[in-house]
């Protein structure tokens, strides 16, 4: 969606939002509780069928990305406030680094797993 919002201001500060993109968003310290969309609801049944989704969902964000240009021609709303379409990539990467940080923390606990 961002690709059809409109452009951003001028001279916007790319590389600070960048910057606080990657650094905010994996970072672990600071516990966010998403939003009530977005709450885990095991709609993918299982383990394995998680990671199908996932895979399938980095695979069409890699095909967007093989061809798509101007990503830092438009800016839509975020959690973050105006992102650019580079920084919504951005975003992605971080989020999914994120997760995994939260994954790492629940495997190091040491009564994983709950038997």
């Amino acid at each position: 969606k961002v690709m059809t919002a409109p452009a951003g201001e001028a001279g916007r500060d790319v590389k600070k939002t960048d910057e606080g993109v990657l650094a905010m968003v994996p970072d672990r310290t600071n516990k966010v509780q998403a939003p009530e969309p977005l709450l885990p609801t095991n709609r993918f049944g299982s383990p394995e069928d998680s990671i199908k989704h996932f895979v399938e969902s980095r695979g069409t964000t890699e095909d967007f990305l093989k061809t798509a240009t101007g990503l830092r021609d438009h800016v839509a709303d975020s959690p973050m406030g105006k992102l650019d379409g580079y920084e919504f990539v951005l975003l992605i990467a971080a989020h999914s680094e994120r997760h995994t940080k939260q994954i790492n923390e629940v495997k190091a606990d040491p009564n994983f797993p709950k038997k």
